[in-house]
C-alpha cells in the first residue's frame, strides 16, 4: 500500500455489478465548503474565479439550486445518499460515520460513490467528502477509529503527514496550526505557497491521481473535497492582493428583515465563537462596523480565489490527459453563506442565502454550454441524476428527482418546489416565494418572501398573504406530515 492511500476492501455484489463499456462516462465531483454562488459566472464581476467561469462555459449553470440542511455534514449526507436529512436527530455532521462506519456492507449502496462502485467503477476520494476531511469517523475523543464510507472508496487518499490530519488542523491555518490553538481570528493573510494549505496539497494529489486514471480503461468516480472557503479565511497573500478592500461591496440587505420574529436568525455562534481572535462581534441583529465587515468579506473573496486556483490545476490536468471529453464535472457547494446579510455572519438559517449554492455539471457534448438555468433543483437530485447521465440504473428509495432535463435544456423549470429543513423549521422554495414556518412547541413563526418583488428578502409578508402561507403550508404538511409535533421539545 502506498503512503497516504487508505485501500478500502469490497465484496462486488453479483446481483448490482454490472459490466461497463469503455466508453462509460467518468464523473469528477468536486464539492466545495461553504460557496454561496459566488463567482463570475454568477453575476458577481468583481470576483476573480476565472476557472470555476471557465467550467461554467463548458457547462450548465444553475442559479437556483438549493440544499436540504443548511450545514456541512447534513448537507453532504444528503448529497451522497439522495435522501432527505430532516429529524434533529439526523442534523448532525457524523450522521454518515455514525451509521455507516464499522459496519458489513449492505446489499443496497450506502452512497452514490458506492453504487457507481457496483456496477464497475474505480471510486477514489480525496479532501472533504462526507464531513470529517480525511474521511474518517472520529468518536467523541477526536480519535480515528474507522472510515465514514467504508464501502464506497477503492482509495481515499489522505494528505501527507498526520499534523495535517485532524479536522482542526485542515480547517486551521498556514502550517496546519490547529485553529483551536490560542484565540485565533477568523482569517489569515501570509506570504505563504498554495501548499502550505491543504487545498494546495489537495489539488496535487488531485493532480497525480488523474494522471495515473488517464492510463487505465476502467471508467472512474473521482471525489474532490475542497476545504475553502470555509472558515478560517486563510489563504495565500497573493489573493487577498487580486481585490482592492475599498471597492468591495458590502451586503445589499445588512438589517434586520422586516416583521421577521427573532426565532429565524441566530447570533453567527460558529463565526464569533469558535474564532474569538476578531476585532468586533456581531450577529443576533447586532452589525458590525462597515471597516470590518469589508475586511470579512475581503477575506472571503480571497480564499474563494484561493480554491478557485486549485480547481484550475485540476480541471487543466483533466484537459491535459484527454479525460475532460468523456467526464461528467459535477462542481456543487454544500450550502450558501452570510456575509452580514440580515446581520448573520455564517450559515445555519432558513434564508435564501444560506440555503442556495453553487451547482454547475458538465456531461460530455454538453447541450447549450455556458447558458445558465433558472430551474428549480435540490442536493438530493444529484444522485439520480448522475445515474442517468451515467445510464445506470435508479437505486430504489431516493427522495430526489433527475434534473438531466434541464442540463439539456436551459429552459426547463425543474421541480415545483425544494424543501429544506432546521431546527424546528421547514423552509419552502417555489418559482416565486419562500416560506418557512417555525414550531418548538413553546412558539410558532412564519416567514414568507415574495421573491417577485424582494429578492433580498427584507420583508416579511406572511401577513399580506395568508392564502399563499395557507397553500404552502398544505404542500408542507403533506410531504412532512407530523414533522413538527415529531420534533417538539427536540426530542425526534
Amino acid at each position: 500500500m502506498r503512503p497516504g492511500i487508505l485501500a478500502v476492501s469490497t465484496v462486488f455484489l453479483a446481483s448490482t455489478a454490472a459490466p461497463t463499456g469503455a466508453d462509460q462516462p467518468n464523473v469528477l465531483l468536486l464539492c466545495i465548503d461553504d460557496m454561496r454562488p459566488q463567482t463570475g459566472a454568477y453575476g458577481r464581476p468583481i470576483m476573480v474565479t476565472p476557472n470555476l467561469d471557465r467550467l461554467a462555459a463548458q457547462s450548465r449553470l444553475f442559479r437556483r439550486h438549493y440544499v436540504q440542511v443548511p450545514t456541512c455534514g447534513p448537507s453532504r449526507a444528503c448529497l451522497l445518499t439522495g435522501k432527505n436529512i430532516k429529524r434533529q436527530s439526523e442534523i448532525q455532521h457524523h450522521y454518515l460515520g455514525s451509521r455507516l462506519a464499522g459496519s458489513s456492507e449492505p446489499a443496497s449502496p450506502e452512497t452514490v460513490i458506492h453504487h457507481f462502485k457496483q456496477h464497475g467503477y474505480h471510486t477514489v476520494g480525496m479532501g472533504k467528502i462526507s464531513h470529517q476531511g480525511g474521511g474518517w469517523f472520529h468518536d467523541k475523543e477526536r480519535k480515528s477509529h474507522a472510515h465514514e464510507l467504508p464501502h464506497s472508496w477503492h482509495e481515499y487518499l489522505d494528505d501527507e503527514g498526520s499534523r495535517w490530519g485532524k479536522q482542526d488542523q485542515v480547517h486551521g491555518y498556514a502550517f496546519g496550526k490547529d485553529r483551536k490553538a490560542d484565540k485565533m481570528p477568523p482569517y489569515e493573510r501570509l506570504e505563504v505557497e498554495d501548499e502550505d494549505y491543504p487545498d494546495g496539497r489537495l489539488a496535487r494529489r488531485a493532480v497525480n491521481k488523474l494522471s495515473d486514471l488517464a492510463g487505465s480503461d476502467e471508467p472512474f468516480f473521482m471525489a474532490v473535497g475542497f476545504f475553502k472557503p470555509h472558515l478560517p479565511f486563510a489563504a495565500p497573500k497573493k489573493y487577498w492582493d487580486l481585490y482592492d478592500r475599498d471597492t468591495i461591496p458590502l451586503s445589499p440587505n445588512p438589517g434586520l428583515p422586516a416583521e421577521v420574529d427573532p426565532a429565524f436568525l441566530h447570533d453567527s455562534r460558529e463565526f464569533f465563537g469558535q474564532y474569538p481572535g476578531g476585532r468586533e462581534f456581531g450577529g443576533a441583529g447586532k452589525r458590525l462596523s462597515n471597516e470590518y465587515a469589508r475586511e470579512l468579506v475581503h477575506g472571503y473573496y480571497a480564499a474563494v480565489s484561493y480554491m478557485d486556483a486549485q480547481v484550475g490545476k485540476v480541471l487543466d490536468e483533466l484537459e491535459r490527459t484527454g479525460l475532460n471529453k468523456n467526464t461528467i464535472v459535477l462542481a456543487w457547494g454544500d450550502h450558501g453563506w452570510h456575509l452580514g446579510d440580515h446581520t448573520i455572519w455564517g450559515k445555519h438559517s432558513c434564508f435564501d442565502r444560506s440555503l442556495n449554492s453553487l451547482l454547475m455539471v458538465k456531461r460530455p457534448n454538453q447541450p447549450a454550454p455556458g447558458e445558465a438555468t433558472e430551474a428549480l433543483v435540490a442536493t438530493i437530485d444529484i444522485y439520480p441524476t448522475l445515474c442517468e447521465l451515467a445510464s445506470l440504473p435508479r437505486p430504489p428509495g431516493l427522495d430526489g428527482e433527475s434534473f438531466v432535463a434541464a442540463i439539456d435544456d436551459p429552459s426547463h423549470r425543474g421541480k415545483p418546489l425544494v424543501t429544506s429543513y432546521w431546527r424546528h423549521a421547514i423552509s419552502v422554495r417555489t418559482d416565486r416565494w419562500r416560506l418557512t414556518a417555525f414550531d418548538n412547541s413553546n412558539q410558532q413563526a412564519a416567514m414568507l418572501f415574495d421573491h417577485a418583488d424582494d429578492p433580498h428578502e427584507t420583508r416579511n409578508v406572511a401577513a399580506d398573504h395568508p392564502e399563499v402561507v395557507g397553500t404552502l403550508q398544505r404542500l408542507v404538511d403533506e410531504e412532512n406530515p407530523d414533522y413538527f409535533p415529531a420534533t417538539t421539545n427536540g426530542k425526534p
